[in-house]
């Protein structure tokens, strides 16, 4: 099995990601990806929290891990706990975004 080196790179045959291709952390080493999983009650690195910021991607990130039912890790820049929340309010009928989540 061949040994991958990015995210991008661990995608490259799923078309079903090829969003990873742009985002701002596919080229990051797959030993990196530790930075988006905080324990519980800590929060993420200022440098993390640019870099999803920034991430052209960020609504493709959340929606793959609302999609896939993640239950840890940042994605778009949304905590697992923000997602949860985010996933009510729809199933209740708020309709909040998660830039408004986000705000709070």
């Amino acid at each position: 099995m061949a040994q991958h080196t990015d995210l991008a790179a661990l995608v490259e045959n799923s078309p079903d990601n090829e969003w990873v291709r742009d985002a701002a952390c596919g080229d990051l080493g797959l030993e990196k990806l530790d930075m988006f999983f905080v324990e519980a009650g800590r929060t993420l690195s200022k440098e993390v929290v640019a870099m999803c910021g920034d991430c052209p991607v960020r609504v493709e990130c959340l929606a793959h891990a609302q999609f896939r039912e993640l239950a840890g890790g940042y994605f778009g820049g949304v905590s697992p706990s923000k997602r949860r929340k985010l996933v009510s309010d729809v199933a209740h009928g708020s309709g909040e975004s998660a830039a408004a989540s986000e705000r709070e």
